[in-house]
C-alpha cells in the first residue's frame, strides 16, 4: 500500500487535565515550569494524575505523542498515514493502538510484552490557554530500526520525523535509517525540532540527521533560536537554511515564517478565542504535510496550517474532530 506520509514517534496516550490558578502553585511545587516539556518518572507522573484525579477531574484521554498528533490530523484531513512506533501490551498500550486505528492510520507494530509499560503525557492545560506537559516515555523510549516498516518508508511521499526521539540512543539510529531509505527512494523527508530542549541538547544528533538530507524542517521560534545558538531570529533563519531545502517557523498567535530557494513569505495569524494550545504546532505540521501531499505550495500549505491551527486552539484537547476537519478543508480548498 502506497502512504502519503509514513511517520516515526513516540507512542504516548495523552492524559489532558484543564487546570486552575490554585493548582498552578503545586507545578512550582515540584519543579515543573509552566509551559513546558518535561521528562518525568512513572511514579512521579502518577503521583500528579492521582492528585488531580481526586480534585474531582477527568482527563480527556487520547493517543498522542507530537508524531502521533500531527499524523492524525493530516489522516482526518484525508491523507493516507502510517505511523511506525512501540507500545506495551498494557491497557494504554491497547487503547493508544485502539485510537490510531479509529482515526484511519494504520501500523504493523503489535504491542509488546514487557515489564516497561507504555509512554503517557500528562498535559496540564491553565486557564490562559497555556499547556504544560509531564512526559514518561515508557517503552516508546525504546523504538530500534528493527521497529521501522521500510516497505511504507519507501512508498511514502513523505517521511515525517519527530524530534522528541533523538533523546533516545536506538531511536536516533531508527531515524538515520529512515531517512537513508527514504532517500533512496525519492521520499521526501520532514523533521520536526519537537521542543526547545530537543532543539538546544542534540544539535549534534539533528545535524546528522540533516546531512542525510531534509527537505522540510518544521520548528517554533524558541527552537529556532535554541538550535541555531542565535537571540536574533533573522539570524537564526540564515543558520537554519543550511539545514532544509524549506522551512517553517511557526510563531503562536503571530502566525508563522517560511522559506524556500524560491520564496520567504510570512502568514498571519487569526484572531480566535485560545482555550488550549497543546496540539496547535502538531495541528501545523500535519495540515501542511496533508497540503503538500496534495500538490500545494509551501506558502498556501502553511497558510492552511495556520487556519487549522487557529481552530484548534479553540477547542479542548490534541485534535479537532472529524467533522471540523472537514469543514476547515471544504472552506479552503
Amino acid at each position: 500500500m502506497k502512504f502519503d506520509i509514513c511517520s516515526v514517534g513516540s507512542a504516548l496516550v495523552d492524559f489532558t487535565f484543564s487546570i486552575d490558578k490554585e493548582y498552578e502553585k503545586n507545578l512550582i511545587k515540584y519543579g515543573i515550569p509552566k509551559g513546558s516539556m518535561t521528562l518525568i518518572e512513572k511514579e512521579d507522573q502518577e503521583v500528579l494524575i492521582n492528585e488531580l484525579m481526586e480534585m474531582g477531574k477527568t482527563p480527556d484521554k487520547a493517543c498522542g505523542g507530537s508524531g502521533t498528533n500531527s499524523t492524525v490530523a493530516a489522516s482526518l484531513f484525508g491523507a493516507k498515514c502510517h505511523m511506525t512506533c512501540i507500545v506495551s501490551d498494557d491497557d494504554h498500550g491497547r487503547f493508544y493502538i485502539e485510537d490510531l486505528s479509529s482515526n484511519r492510520v494504520s501500523h504493523t507494530n503489535p504491542p509488546i510484552s514487557s515489564e516497561i509499560s507504555s509512554g503517557r503525557c500528562l498535559v496540564m492545560v491553565s486557564k490562559d490557554a497555556e499547556r504544560t506537559m509531564c512526559t514518561y516515555l515508557g517503552i516508546s523510549n525504546s523504538l530500534t530500526k528493527a521497529d521501522l516498516n521500510l516497505e511504507a518508508i519507501s512508498s511514502a511521499q513523505y517521511l515525517f520525523i519527530e524530534g522528541y526521539l533523538l533523546s533516545s540512543p536506538s531511536a536516533f539510529e531508527a531515524c538515520k535509517t529512515a531517512i537513508t531509505v527514504a532517500k533512496e527512494n525519492e521520499t521526501k523527508v520532514a523533521i520536526s525540532l519537537s521542543a526547545e530542549f530537543i532543539a538546544a541538547s542534540f544539535k549534534k544528533e539533528l545535524e546528522s540527521l540533516f546531512d542525510l538530507g531534509c527537505d522540510l524542517l518544521v520548528c517554533n521560534e524558541s527552537e529556532a533560536l535554541a538550535y541555531s545558538g542565535e537571540n536574533d531570529i533573522e539570524q537564526a533563519v540564515q543558520h537554519l537554511e543550511e539545514t532544509s531545502e524549506q522551512i517553517l517557523i511557526t510563531l503562536g498567535a503571530e502566525g508563522c515564517m517560511g522559506f524556500s530557494d524560491q520564496e520567504a513569505f510570512l502568514v498571519e495569524g487569526l484572531k480566535v478565542n485560545a482555550i488550549d494550545t497543546n496540539g496547535a504546532g502538531d495541528m501545523f505540521a500535519g495540515a501542511v504535510l496533508h497540503c503538500l501531499c496534495e500538490g500545494l505550495g509551501l506558502k498556501k500549505s502553511a497558510q492552511f496550517g495556520c487556519s487549522a491551527a487557529s481552530k484548534k486552539v479553540e477547542s479542548f484537547g490534541p485534535r479537532l474532530k472529524k467533522n471540523e476537519c472537514k469543514e476547515i478543508k471544504k472552506n479552503y480548498f
